[in-house]
């Protein structure tokens, strides 16, 4: 009678594709601190030093803070999807939050053009 002898296998392993999120965080505070001097410069006087910028500065920082979020919006989605490849919640709302920061640059970068 013949004898089976059982094999390993050996598992093909990815490397993970885990990284640092230093640029999603750096790219979202700088978004947001973009975004809050647009709503600051928003709101100081025309007889102030810096008054004559009044008019185009919210909008080019709210521009400005608008493409920053999508960035960082956007690759940590993209990385959330590497890491789980299914549509979930996870992958889902980071996606819809760059969307919508992208929609309010293109809103007012339309509003400062009329």
């Amino acid at each position: 009678m013949t004898a089976l002898r059982e094999t390993s296998m050996t598992e093909i392993t990815r490397m993970p594709t885990r990284r640092s999120q230093v640029t999603e965080w750096v790219l979202g505070i700088t978004g947001v601190l973009a975004a809050g001097v647009g709503v600051w410069m928003y709101y100081i006087p025309t007889d102030w030093f810096l008054g004559g910028l009044v008019e185009g500065w919210p909008f080019a920082m709210f521009i400005a803070g608008g493409l920053l979020l999508t960035a960082a919006f956007g690759l940590l989605a993209r990385m959330s999807y590497v890491d789980d490849p299914l549509w979930s919640a996870r992958v889902v709302v980071p996606t819809v939050l760059a969307l919508a920061a992208l929609g309010g640059a293109i809103a007012f970068a339309v509003i400062w053009i009329i």
